[in-house]
């Protein structure tokens, strides 16, 4: 239940930005504060969207290139359950 939980917010977070994201992608100790994505592709399309978007709205702050490939071997996110309002959330992307 908590697995498909993570994957459905997952899905709404970072889902439009990655290929890949799904049940088998994901391992998951919620309550150990670990949740980690692994063999993940970036969709460039997708991102390359984006950054136009945001060029177009914010036109001095467009960054002057364009991604052409991308993926991530391990995405994790270290959430500390215990002090989530003094630590931070880390993600490590590899």
């Amino acid at each position: 239940m908590a697995k498909s939980a993570i994957l459905s917010v997952l899905e709404d977070t970072i889902g439009r930005y990655v290929q890949g994201l799904d049940a088998k992608s994901l391992n998951v100790a919620v309550w150990a504060g670990k949740i980690e994505l692994q063999s993940l592709q970036l969709d460039v399309l997708a991102v390359n969207r984006e950054l136009a978007r945001q060029a177009a709205e914010a036109p001095n702050l467009a960054i002057p290139f364009r991604i052409v490939d991308g993926s991530f071997e391990s995405l994790r996110v270290d959430v500390p359950w215990a002090r989530i309002t003094s630590k931070p959330v880390v993600l490590r992307a590899k």
